[in-house]
C-alpha cells in the first residue's frame, strides 16, 4: 500500500514539474494547478476510502460469532493473574482463581477480564514469544477476549501495561492439552 502511494506520489511530482516548464500567463497556470491539485485530493480520497474498505476486513482478533466452548473470568492485580472457570460477578477482590490453567486445544475459549487495582494488559504469547491476542484489563471494566487456541502447548499470559515495581514478574501459564 505504501508502495503504491509512493509510486502516485512520484507520479504526480512528475506531472506537475513537466507542465511547469512551459511559459504561460500566471493565471491559466494557477486554473491548471488547482484542477489537478482538486483531482490529486479527490484520487487520494478515493484510494484511502478503498483501502480502508479492503483492509478492515483482516484485522486482527476476529470473531467467527460462534458460541464459546468453555468461559474463563480473569481477574488482574498487582503483580499477578487469577483465573477461573465460569462467569464471575464477584468483586474482583474477594474473586478466587489460578494462577495456571488447563484448557483444551481447538476451543474456542471466551475470557471476561477485569482488574482489581490498575490498568494492565491481558496478552497471550505462544512458546516461541509471538503475540497471539490481547485485551485491556481495566478496574471496573469487564472487556470480552475469545481465542481459539490452535494446538497443544505451553501460553504465557503477560502483562503489557506497565503497572509497578513488579511488572517484569506478572506472568502466567495457560497450558493447553
Amino acid at each position: 500500500m505504501s508502495l503504491a502511494a509512493t509510486i502516485l506520489i512520484a507520479i504526480v511530482v512528475m506531472v506537475i514539474l513537466s507542465a511547469s516548464r512551459g511559459s504561460e500567463d500566471k493565471t491559466t497556470a494557477k486554473k491548471k494547478v488547482y484542477a489537478l491539485r482538486n483531482k490529486y485530493f479527490w484520487g487520494l480520497t478515493i484510494l484511502v476510502i478503498v483501502g480502508l474498505f479492503t483492509t478492515l476486513q483482516s484485522l486482527p482478533y476476529s470473531f467467527s460469532g460462534k458460541q464459546a466452548d468453555e468461559t474463563y473470568t480473569v481477574v488482574a492485580l498487582q503483580w499477578g493473574w487469577k483465573i477461573a472457570p465460569g462467569v464471575s460477578n464477584i468483586a474482583p477482590a474477594d474473586f478466587e482463581g489460578a494462577d495456571e490453567i488447563n484448557i483444551k486445544a481447538n476451543k474456542t475459549i471466551k475470557f471476561i477480564v477485569t482488574s482489581q487495582d490498575v490498568n494492565h494488559d491481558f496478552s497471550i504469547y505462544n512458546d516461541e514469544g509471538v503475540l497471539l491476542t490481547q485485551t485491556q484489563a481495566m478496574p471496573g471494566y469487564k472487556n470480552v477476549l475469545h481465542y481459539t487456541f490452535p494446538k497443544p502447548g505451553t501460553y504465557h499470559v503477560v502483562c503489557l501495561e506497565y503497572c509497578g515495581g513488579a511488572h517484569d514478574y506478572m506472568v502466567t501459564t495457560i497450558n493447553v492439552i
